[in-house]
């Protein structure tokens, strides 16, 4: 069966429209008109699992050090873990602050 091309165009416009979501918050932007609040809340929770992550690398680098010795690769890699997560918490607490910033200024 033939479908004329302006129903399949209807269809796949609400398809796709239907799909999308108009919440979605662009995390780089600057713009008022994005959710600042919601923001700095996702990036609090992904910082506060940054730093779970960091306890328990830490964790895992000591039972690491105890099976295979202090100089290990397992040890090495795993404080290079800790050291990214350190990192990464601490760009993430710097973009929550300046979400809530950016949020307080509507």
């Amino acid at each position: 069966m033939k479908r004329p091309p302006v129903l399949t165009l209807f269809l796949g416009f609400v398809l796709v429209s239907g799909c999308s979501s108009a919440d979605v918050l662009d995390l780089v932007s600057r713009d008022p008109a994005q959710d600042h609040g919601a923001i700095a809340s996702y990036y609090t929770r992904e910082a506060a699992l940054s730093r779970q992550q960091i306890e328990e690398l830490t964790d895992r680098a000591v039972l690491y050090e105890g099976l295979f010795g202090r100089e290990s690769d397992w040890v090495t890699g795993t404080k290079f873990l800790v050291k990214f997560y350190q990192e990464m918490a601490l760009e993430q607490d710097r973009l929550a602050d300046l979400h809530l910033k950016l949020s307080r200024k509507k």
